[in-house]
């Protein structure tokens, strides 16, 4: 083998990959806490890229997991791709310390972005008789949603703020399905009347839960 040859190989011998967890550090650091779930993929690549060498291969296949799943423990925001959009300059939940503060959720589908049950209203607010256990089930499942970005359940919640436009016209349906979900959990709960809601829905909740 020619010496130079020779030299390559054991050149390559010893050059020292970076690890994954210095990798997926880097990539926090570049990408912040702020990070949607399916993003993992991309950055699995990009560490399998960095890692390089012999393990760079398996390296990439798992760093994306475990990088999306070390920014989603850090203090910051959390956005969930299966959650309806926000309206307003907010995430879907923040992250301090053990705590996820779920910002307020109501009954669109993450999909359509429709209101899931029927608006209250029509758009000249001509009220409408929409189905507040709809709504309300789907409020928690966008709930579990934003949840499962960390991991997480109904289970981990702690407390529940809840906002109903009509408490007399709705109170006893929305507390049936509430009950669905939360009747082994026992969380915390207050729930309170508003005169409206952001958008045309007759339910939100606002949640916290526990890592």
């Amino acid at each position: 083998m020619p010496e130079d040859e020779e030299d390559s190989d054991s050149d390559e011998e010893k050059k020292e990959w970076p690890s994954p967890v210095d990798v997926i550090d880097d990539l926090y650091d570049e990408y912040g806490s702020s990070v949607i779930s399916h993003a993992g993929g991309a950055i699995g690549a990009a560490a399998g890229v960095a890692v390089g060498g012999p393990v760079g291969a398996v390296a990439g296949s798992i760093v994306g997991k475990k990088t999306v799943g070390k920014m989603m423990n850090k203090d910051g925001p959390i956005f969930s791709e299966n959650a309806p959009k926000a309206v307003g300059a907010y995430p879907h939940a923040r992250r301090v310390g053990n705590l996820i503060f779920i910002s307020g959720i109501g009954p669109r589908h993450p999909e359509t972005n429709e209101i899931v049950g029927d608006a209250i209203k029509d758009e000249n607010g001509n009220p409408i008789d929409y189905d507040i256990k709809a709504q309300t089930k789907q409020v928690i499942e966008n709930i579990k949603s934003i949840l499962e970005e960390v991991d997480l359940s109904l289970s981990n919640v702690v407390d529940c703020l809840c906002f109903l436009v009509d408490m007399d016209r709705d109170f006893q349906g929305f507390n049936e399905i509430y009950g669905e979900y939360f009747s082994e959990i026992m969380a915390a709960r207050t729930t309170v009347a508003v005169t409206a809601l952001p958008t045309p829905i007759a339910v939100e909740l606002k949640v916290i839960a526990k890592c």
